[in-house]
């Protein structure tokens, strides 16, 4: 095998092998800077009249999470299926200084026709399982402990187990989309990380095993070898989970590094190969968007790069509708507060309806009271950011259910507390097959949760 594999062929293959991945590297970077100078061919009217769960889609490569169902109750409440207000949030979370006073409400306002069946799964979803009253969800019912709950090891024990079956309905819901929207072909695998799994790591592992062959590979070779062939196979049929091809990446190393008779120069090109590659992978996206949708990415791109700033002053002329739309569309796509925060308000002062006149001469302080109008009620977002203008997230009632900061802080106040400090659970009969869990915290210890604004939410 010496004779087959000489040293200089090794080492002269390591070095280009660098040089490969490297350009992988560079190509990469090129493709991105390429992607950002693109704005896409879409306007920002047709952006935001798009199919909001489009968007996410999108806008995440695929991956959709917790926070994207609020585009999909957007597009609900499109389509007449469900109507949107604000009202205040739980009393928990009304003395809690990192929570909003308010929240999004969200009820069903007629039978459901033809829908699609990911939107019957959330509708299902939310209000069989978190829903209370006359067919109504608040979005506070998916908000994590307050700081105070947090401070409880139950407390906390109890909103990690509802977590774990949100994330099995959230499972459900993505599926649900993947089989009955059609946008399979939207998103892909990269073809410069195929390029890096599929045929620039069977190279090195090659390279490896050559220069295992010069001494005889040993007990303890083998073993990496076969641990990073299998971790390759698995990388390879999940191309665009990162950690499972690091792993393997890193196996490699392992086994290189603690090769018996092999001088360290006759490896270092090889070894040098191998970091670059675990180097380059941090960098590789495991989803790009295809063809077919890539001037929807460059689009929404751009639209957030401009929106970021706040919304133009030139648009603050149209209805309201529109601007519920951009809100609506900014929340999306990760930028609700922001958007709402950089935009001058004060130029709808001789343009709107007095109703909204009269709201921005008000003075700025944070209520517990929502803004409501039977003039413009289809525009809850943008009376609720006009009431607190000026706050530093205008639209932290929509936000704010979908972080879990309390959540980490709870484990690091707590995580020596002894683990068998749970909950007392019992499974009551709801309009969900699945059930909804309880505890003997699911009214507020202060009490203040009774009462009309807190009525309902699933048992929270």
């Amino acid at each position: 095998m010496e004779r087959i594999f000489e040293v200089g062929w090794i080492q002269r293959s390591g070095a280009q092998l660098i040089w490969v991945i490297l350009a992988v590297l560079v190509l990469q970077i090129l493709l991105s800077i390429r992607n950002r100078m693109s704005k896409g061919s879409y306007t920002d009217e047709e952006i935001e009249q798009a199919d909001p769960l489009f968007l996410a889609y999108v806008f995440n490569k695929g991956k959709m999470r917790l926070r994207d169902t609020l585009a999909s109750l957007f597009a609900l409440t499109r389509s007449g299926i469900l109507s949107l207000r604000v009202i205040p949030t739980k009393g928990r979370y009304q003395d809690d200084q990192y929570a909003p006073n308010m929240t999004l409400e969200f009820q069903k306002t007629r039978q459901i026709g033809q829908i699609m069946p990911d939107e019957s799964e959330l509708i299902q979803w939310f209000i069989g399982e978190h829903g209370y009253g006359a067919q109504k969800f608040r979005l506070d019912a998916l908000a994590g402990p307050s700081s105070q709950e947090s401070k409880n090891a139950e407390n906390l024990y109890y909103y990690r187990e509802r977590e774990k079956l949100d994330s099995k309905r959230l499972r459900q819901w993505v599926a649900q989309i993947r089989e009955s929207r059609g946008w399979e072909g939207i998103v892909r695998t990269p073809l410069l990380l195929r390029l890096l799994v599929g045929l620039l790591y069977p190279v090195l592992f090659i390279l490896v095993v050559a220069l295992g062959q010069m001494d005889g590979l040993g007990i303890i070779d083998i073993i990496g070898l076969s641990l990073a062939l299998l971790l390759w196979l698995l990388s390879w049929r999940r191309v665009y989970v990162r950690w499972v091809f690091q792993l393997a990446v890193f196996s490699l190393f392992m086994t290189t590094v603690l090769m018996e008779g092999v001088e360290f120069a006759f490896r270092s090109d090889v070894l040098t190969a191998i970091i670059v590659m675990l180097f380059v992978r941090l960098f590789l996206p495991g989803r790009e968007i295809a063809p077919m949708g890539r001037e929807w990415s460059r689009s929404l791109h751009r639209w957030r790069r401009k929106y970021k700033k706040g919304i133009p002053t030139e648009r603050l002329g149209e209805e309201a509708e529109s601007l519920e739309r951009v809100l609506q569309t900014a929340l999306v796509l990760r930028i609700g507060s922001r958007c709402s925060r950089k935009t001058d308000w004060t130029h709808l002062q001789n343009q709107f309806e007095p109703e909204i006149r009269q709201m921005l001469q008000k003075e700025q302080k944070k209520s517990a009271k929502p803004a409501v109008s039977k003039t413009i009620s289809a525009t809850p977002l943008l009376l609720l950011v006009l009431s607190l203008r000026g706050e530093y997230r205008p639209l932290f009632a929509a936000e704010y259910p979908y972080e879990r900061l309390n959540y980490n802080v709870g484990l690091i106040e707590h995580g020596t507390q002894k683990r068998n400090r749970k909950a007392n659970y019992h499974k009551t009969s709801g309009s969900s097959s699945s059930g909804t869990y309880t505890s003997s915290y699911d009214n507020d210890s202060s009490g203040s949760d009774s009462g009309g604004s807190d009525s309902g939410g699933g048992g929270d």
